[in-house]
């Protein structure tokens, strides 16, 4: 298997979709109840602004790192 990069915003996001998932079986089971959108979109909307801050991040380093690289190479 050939390596890949490591993404964060990937497994923010899925970490993020899981709890959703376990959220809605919660809501499934009548454990906790999700009807109200003033209780589920704030959780959503976090999540993936959670996940876009953390792809900005990690490619805000990636470019500092690639710009270190190549000034260590002159």
């Amino acid at each position: 298997m050939r390596r890949h990069r490591f993404e964060p915003a990937a497994l923010v996001m899925g970490l993020v979709l899981i709890t959703l998932a376990v959220f809605f079986l919660l809501d499934a089971s009548g454990v906790w109840d999700l009807s109200r959108p003033r209780e589920t979109v704030p959780i959503v909307v976090s999540g993936l602004a959670l996940a876009a801050v953390t792809a900005l991040v990690t490619q805000a380093v990636r470019i500092v790192r690639g710009r270190l690289r190549r000034r260590r190479r002159t």
